[in-house]
């Protein structure tokens, strides 16, 4: 197994143990539980077709998590994955929407001056930076939203 497909594999298990065991698990995939035993064990080189990772990742969401599956693919591939905000085209006018992606900016700024004050980078100052940079990309997602509301997109 490529580290590349391990990393995936973690996300697997991760994504079976949140959706509370393979038992629990393959009632989401709608599969034995044994076939879901098989994605859970890391030394398995076994995977869960798409539609089924796609189950998994979806309950992970409503629970209020990332999807892990999708967000490990991603990973690998050099990107990262942002659930795009709803946005109502009458509920923020463009100057609004660009003030706001900007400020987020400079608490992204905020953030890793804080972290850098002691000269040390913690675990706890990793999360507020990239909770930062997070709330910065779904800043400019509304503001991408709406202009392809406006435009009928």
């Amino acid at each position: 197994m490529t580290p590349a497909v391990a990393r995936i594999k973690l996300a697997v298990v991760a994504a079976i143990s949140r959706n509370g065991g393979k038992d629990s698990a393959a009632l989401t995939a709608k599969r034995q539980p044994s076939t879901v035993g098989r994605w859970h064990n890391r030394n398995d080189d076994v995977f869960p077709p798409v539609e089924c990772a796609f189950e998994l990742d979806q309950l992970c969401m409503v629970l209020g998590d990332a999807p892990p599956i999708l967000s490990a693919m991603a990973a690998e591939l050099g990107h990262v994955v942002h659930r795009l905000p709803t946005v109502a085209a009458s509920t923020m006018n463009p100057g609004e929407a660009l003030v706001a992606a900007m400020a987020e900016f400079g608490d992204i700024a905020a953030a890793i001056q804080t972290a850098h004050k002691d000269g040390k980078v913690c675990e706890h100052d990793v999360g507020e930076i990239t909770r930062q940079i997070d709330e910065a990309q779904a800043s400019l997602a509304r503001l991408r939203a709406l202009y392809c509301a406006a435009a009928g997109h």
